[in-house]
C-alpha cells in the first residue's frame, strides 16, 4: 500500500456482505447471502486522495471526494461464477486464473468402468456386452481404440461376467488400448503390463511429439498430441479418458465416448452423423464403432426401463446406506439408479459391479466412499498387496524411486491394491511388492533378488549368479557336494549320476546293470517260448517258459451246422489248441402225447443237436365205444378237435334217403309226409316263378330274349310277370319283327352287335348322286368324278360309303399374256382351268425330234402368267398380335418353264424345271397391338425384292 496523502485513522469492523451474482444464458439469476462477514475498514475522518487499502485479492478501499469507498470485484463478473453440477462427469473444471471471478466449465470426461459402462463425454452412457475393438475417441490426426477380450473370470470388478452357452461363466474386460497418431502407434497390455511402440517393446516413461506414456505403478498415464488425457487404473481397470479442447478451435470428437460439445443428447453419433436416440438402436451404435471382432456370439444387457415404468426401490435401498450419503449431493441416487441401474441387466444380477460404478462416479467428485468388506464386495488383491481406497498418490513407490519419491497427488481418488505395510513395488511394471532389501539386485528375467541370494540364470544349461551387497551379481560355480547319494538296494543296481536340463549338479540315481546278473535262461520246448519277467526287487529278469500259440501249426476249422458253435480247446498237457463243434442248449421240452397218440420224432432232425418230436394220432390205439344205440338208430363218430380219439353217439342216417332230380324251369322243395322216419325230411319237384323259352331258355320275371329263327325274321321273348295256367310257368310274350324291309337298293343290312337290340342298320354300299337333271346315279366306293367345276369321291368309311366334294383349284392365268407370248389357249380338268401352250425354254439347243407319249413334263407349265413381283394386301397376325389395318406384302408368283428331253449324249431323258424364286430380299418392320396386354410390338419379316424363272 502506497499513498501521497497523511495517513488516515481507519477503524475495523464487519457487516454482512450480500452478493449478487449475475447468471450466463443458461442459469437463473443467484442471490446469496454469505454465511460468513467480510472485515473491512470505514474511515473515522475523511481521507485525501490518492488512498487505497486492499482487504484481500478482490476487496479495496478506495479513496474517492474524500470518503473511503469499497469495491469488491467479485460482485461485478460478466458470468455466473458458481461451480455447476456436472453429476457423472465429476468435479468441474476451473477455465480461466482470475480469481475474483473464476469461471467453471463441466469437463469432457469420458469414464469406461470394469464393468464396461462407457459414461460419455458429455454424461450420456452406453454398456459394451461384446469383445471386440471399439473406437473411443476419433479425431481428426489420432485414433483411440479399446479392445475388449476375454479375461479371467473372478469375484473382483476386473472384469464383467455373463453365462457362456455351455452353461459355465466368461469374462471380458478392457484389455487392450491402441493410439493411433500421425507417426506412432501405441498398443498397451494393461494385464500383460506391456507397451509397443510401432510394433516394438519400449521402455516407460515414453515421451516423443506430444506424446506421453507413465507406468506410475498404480496407472497408466497417457497425454496424446490431440489433447487426451487418459488414466488408466491397474487394480480394477478403470480408465478415464478427459479431452481439453484447444483454446483457438473446437475440434469435434467421435466414437463410444461421444462428441464433446455440453450437450450430451448427441453423443450417441454414428460416423454418418445420425444420432441414436432410442434404446432400441444402441446395438446399432456399438456395431458402428466396432472395429474387429473375434466372437461371433451376441449378447445384450439393456431392457430399456427406467425408474418410472421399472421397479428401482433394490437400487435406492442401496444408495440409501449411510456409506454412500456423503456423495448424494453431488451424484443424484434417483438419477443415477434411473439412468444406470433400471436399463442395465448386468447390474441386476451383479450389484457389486453397480456399486462400484455409483463410487467411482463419487470418487471424480473428491468423495471419499469406504464400503467394501471382506464379506461384502471385496476387491480381490493379488498376493502381497491388500485393498485401500480414498488413495489420492498417483505414482507407488518403488525399488527404483524410493531414494527420492515424493508423493504427488491424482486430480481425483481411486480405490486400488497397494503393497502391504513394509514392502514396497519391485518396479513400475512389475506386479511384485518385496521388502526393501530385496531390491539390492534384479535378474536376467525382471525378478527381484536379496543379497546372497543364487540363482540359476539359464533355462536349459547352468549357469549360477549371486546377489551382492553392493547390488552387483557375480558368477559362482555350483556346489554339488550337498546333493544326497541314494540307497540302491535291489540286485543288480548301482548308483548313476544324470544332469538333468537347467539343472547345476547332477543328479544321483539307482539305474540297473545287466551284466552283474548270474541267472542263465532255461531251454523252452514243445510249443512253448521264452518270457522274460521283471520283479519289483530286483533288476535282474526273471526266465520262464510260456506257451507260444504264434509256435503251433495251423488247424482248419471245421464247419459247424447252424444249431452248433465253434470251441477252441486244449488238453490239460499240450499248449495248442484245437476246434470241435459243440451243441447248444435245448430249449424246446418233449412233447406229453394223450389216448391213441404216439411219440414221434421227425426224421429231417435226425442229426440235428435238438431233435424235433411230435405227437401222432393211431386210433386204433383209441379204447373201444362203450354206447348202445337203440333199433332204428345207428353208431356215430365224430371227431372232436384237439383230440386224437373220436367221440361215440346214437343218430338217424337221413343222408340215405333220396332226392327227387329237377328238370329245366323246376325246383326241389321240402314237404312233409307225417311219418315218424327219424324226423327226416322229404323232397319234391315244382316248377319255379320263371319262363321257360323251348324248353331250354329259363327268363325271369320282366327279362326279354332277342332271337332269329327262319330268313330275315327278328323274334323278341318278353316274360311277364302271371303264371300260365297251362304250362304251369309264367307266361311269354312273343313279337316279330322283319328287319330287311327298311334299307334301300344301294344299302346292305348289317345285324345288330348289342343282344338288347332286335335289328341291324342300313349301310351304303354305294354313293347315291342326283344330277342337275334330276337324275341320279350309283357310284362305287373309290371312284370319282367332276361336276360343274366341283370334285366328287365316294369314300368308303366305317359307317358306309359318303360323297366327299372339293372345288376345284386353278392357278391364276392371263389369257392376254399367253396370246402375245404366241401361246395358245388350252383348257383342262373337264373345262375348269385354262392354259397356256406352245411356249418353251430350253437350256441348250436340240434337234427336232418326233414327241413321244412321255407324260413327265405337265402340260401347261408355260402357259399362263410369267413369274413377276406382285403385291398382297393382308392383315398379319401372330398370337394374340395383328396390324390394325391390312398391309401391302410382296411375293412371287406366276409360271416358269419345265420339260423333259431326251438327251443322245447321255442316252436317257433329262428333265429341266426353272421355279419362280426371289432375287434379292428385304426386311420389313410391321407394328403389331396386342390384346392381351395392350401393348404394340415390332414384327420383322423378309419380302423379295424382285422375281425371276431360276434354276432349282
Amino acid at each position: 500500500m502506497t499513498t501521497t496523502a497523511p495517513p488516515t485513522t481507519i477503524e475495523l469492523t464487519t457487516e454482512p456482505i450480500t452478493t449478487e451474482i449475475t447468471p450466463s444464458p443458461d442459469t437463473s439469476p443467484v442471490t446469496e447471502e454469505a454465511t460468513t462477514t467480510h472485515p473491512f475498514l470505514l474511515p473515522t475522518t475523511p481521507c485525501t486522495p490518492p488512498f487505497s487499502y486492499r482487504i484481500d485479492d478482490c476487496a479495496e478501499l478506495i479513496c474517492f471526494n474524500g470518503e473511503l469507498l469499497l469495491h469488491n470485484s467479485s460482485l461485478h463478473c460478466r458470468y455466473n461464477t458458481t461451480q455447476p453440477q456436472c453429476s457423472l462427469l465429476g468435479m468441474p473444471l476451473l477455465i480461466n486464473t482470475d480469481p475474483c471471478c473464476p469461471q467453471w466449465q463441466c469437463p469432457c470426461r469420458c469414464t469406461v468402468m470394469s464393468d464396461l459402462r462407457v459414461i460419455t463425454f458429455d454424461g450420456n452412457n452406453v454398456a459394451l456386452y461384446d469383445n471386440g475393438s471399439y473406437i473411443l475417441v476419433n479425431l481428426p490426426r489420432e485414433t483411440i481404440i479399446g479392445t475388449v477380450e476375454k479375461c479371467p473370470t473372478s469375484q473382483s470388478v476386473n472384469s464383467i461376467r455373463r453365462t457362456s452357452p455351455t452353461g459355465g461363466t466368461s469374462g471380458l474386460c478392457l484389455k487392450k488400448l491402441n493410439i493411433t497418431t500421425s507417426s506412432y502407434r501405441i498398443i498397451i497390455n494393461r494385464l500383460d503390463r506391456k507397451v509397443t511402440v510401432n510394433y516394438r517393446p519400449a521402455r516407460l516413461p515414453f515421451s516423443r511429439h506430444a506424446l506421453y506414456v507413465e507406468d506410475t505403478g498404480s496407472m497408466y498415464l497417457i497425454h496424446t498430441p490431440g489433447g487426451v488425457s487418459i488414466q488408466w487404473y491397474h487394480s480394477t481397470g478403470i480408465m478415464v479418458l478427459q479431452y481439453i479442447t484447444p483454446h483457438n478451435a473446437s475440434v469435434p470428437t467421435r466414437g463410444l465416448c461421444g462428441c464433446c460439445d455440453g450437450n450430451p443428447e448427441d453423443d450417441l453419433r454414428l460416423p454418418n452423423g445420425t444420432v441414436v436416440r432410442e434404446v432400441g438402436d444402441m446395438v446399432l451404435f456399438l456395431q458402428a464403432w466396432r472395429v474387429h471382432t473375434t466372437d461371433e456370439t451376441e449378447h445384450t444387457r439393456r431392457v430399456g426401463d427406467n425408474c418410472t415404468i421399472g421397479d428401482c426401490s433394490t437400487c435406492l435401498s442401496m444408495l440409501h446406506q449411510r456409506a454412500f450419503i456423503p456423495c448424494h449431493s453431488k451424484v443424484s441416487p434417483e438419477q443415477f439408479c434411473d439412468i444406470m441401474w433400471a436399463g442395465d441387466l448386468h447390474y441386476k444380477d451383479h450389484q457389486c459391479d453397480f456399486l462400484a460404478a455409483y463410487v467411482a462416479v463419487c470418487y471424480t467428485h473428491q468423495v471419499c466412499i469406504s464400503w467394501r468388506r471382506h464379506n461384502f464386495c471385496p476387491l480381490r488383491c493379488p498376493p502381497g498387496k491388500e485393498y485401500q481406497p480414498c488413495v489420492s498418490t498417483c505414482a507407488s513407490r518403488t525399488c527404483v524411486n524410493r531414494e527420492y519419491y515424493e508423493e504427488t497427488t491424482c486430480s481425483f481418488i481411486r480405490e486400488e491394491c497397494v503393497c502391504r505395510s513394509g514392502t514396497i513395488l519391485h518396479r513400475a511394471d512389475s506386479p511384485y511388492c518385496v521388502t526393501e532389501d530385496r531390491c539390492v539386485c534384479t535378474d536376467n528375467e525382471g525378478n527381484p533378488r536379496a543379497p546372497g541370494e543364487e540363482w540359476n540364470g539359464s533355462a536349459r544349461g547352468c549357469c549360477l549368479y549371486r546377489c551382492m551387497e553392493n547390488g552387483s551379481v557375480v558368477a559362482v560355480e555350483p556346489d554339488c557336494h550337498s546333493v544326497p547319494t541314494p540307497l540302491c538296494e535291489r540286485e543288480g543296481e548301482y548308483v548313476l549320476d544324470v544332469l538333468e536340463e537347467g539343472a547345476c549338479c547332477p543328479k544321483k540315481i539307482c539305474e540297473c546293470n545287466m551284466t552283474i546278473c548270474d541267472s542263465d535262461a532255461p531251454p523252452c520246448d514243445n510249443g512253448n517260448r521264452l518270457v522274460i519277467g521283471y520283479s519289483a526287487l530286483s533288476c535282474c529278469p526273471e526266465y520262464r517258459c510260456e506257451c507260444d500259440p504264434m509256435a503251433c501249426p495251423p488247424v482248419s476249422a471245421p464247419n459247424c451246422r447252424e444249431d452248433q458253435f465253434l470251441v477252441e480247446v486244449r488238453g490239460s498237457k499240450s499248449c495248442c489248441y484245437s476246434y470241435l463243434c459243440v451243441c447248444e442248449s435245448c430249449i424246446e421240452p418233449i412233447p406229453t402225447c394223450s389216448n391213441g397218440e404216439i411219440l414221434a420224432v421227425d426224421l429231417n432232425t435226425t442229426n440235428s443237436c435238438c431233435p424235433q418230436y411230435h405227437c401222432v394220432c393211431d386210433v386204433n390205439l383209441c379204447p373201444e365205444s362203450s354206447v348202445t344205440c337203440a333199433p332204428g338208430l345207428s353208431l356215430v363218430q365224430t371227431a372232436v378237435p384237439g383230440h386224437c380219439c373220436p367221440r361215440h353217439h346214437c343218430e338217424c342216417q337221413c343222408e340215405d334217403s333220396s332226392s327227387p332230380i329237377c328238370q329245366v324251369g323246376e325246383v326241389s322243395v321240402e314237404v312233409s309226409d307225417g311219418s315218424p322216419n327219424c324226423g327226416c325230411p322229404q323232397h319234391t319237384c315244382q316248377k319255379d316263378e320263371v319262363c321257360l323259352f323251348q324248353g331250354v331258355t329259363v327268363l325271369g320275371p320282366g327279362q326279354s330274349l332277342v332271337q332269329y329263327f327262319e330268313g330275315e325274321l327278328c323274334y323278341t321273348v318278353h316274360c311277364l310277370h302271371h303264371r300260365d295256367p297251362h304250362s304251369g310257368f309264367y307266361a311269354m310274350e312273343i313279337t316279330s319283327v322283319n328287319c330287311t324291309q327298311k334299307c334301300g337298293p344301294h344299302q346292305v343290312y348289317t345285324t345288330s352287335t348289342d343282344p338288347q337290340v332286335c335289328c341291324g342298320s342300313c349301310k351304303n354300299v354305294s354313293c347315291t348322286f342326283t344330277n342337275e337333271n334330276g337324275t341320279t346315279e350309283l357310284f362305287a366306293a373309290g371312284s370319282s368324278w367332276v361336276e360343274n367345276c366341283t370334285r366328287y369321291d365316294c369314300m368308303e368309311t366305317a359307317v358306309g360309303a359318303v360323297i366327299l366334294a372339293s372345288g376345284v383349284v386353278c392357278p391364276p392365268f392371263n389369257d392376254t399374256e399367253c396370246i402375245q407370248n404366241g401361246g395358245v389357249v388350252q383348257s383342262y380338268v373337264d373345262g375348269c382351268c385354262r392354259t397356256c401352250a406352245g411356249v418353251g425354254v430350253l437350256p441348250f439347243t436340240v434337234n427336232p425330234v418326233t414327241p413321244t407319249g412321255s407324260t413327265n413334263c405337265d402340260t401347261g407349265k408355260e402357259d399362263g402368267k410369267t413369274c413377276k413381283r406382285v403385291a398382297i394386301r393382308t392383315t398379319i397376325r401372330k398370337d394374340d398380335c395383328r396390324s390394325n389395318a391390312p398391309v401391302t406384302v410382296y411375293s412371287c408368283d406366276g409360271k416358269c418353264p419345265s420339260a423333259t428331253i431326251f438327251n443322245f449324249n447321255i442316252n436317257s431323258h433329262a428333265r429341266f424345271c426353272k421355279c419362280c424364286r426371289e432375287s434379292g430380299l428385304q426386311t420389313r418392320s410391321v407394328t403389331l397391338y396386342c390384346s392381351r396386354n395392350a401393348t404394340v410390338v415390332d414384327y420383322n419379316f423378309q419380302e423379295p425384292l424382285d422375281c425371276s424363272c431360276q434354276w432349282n
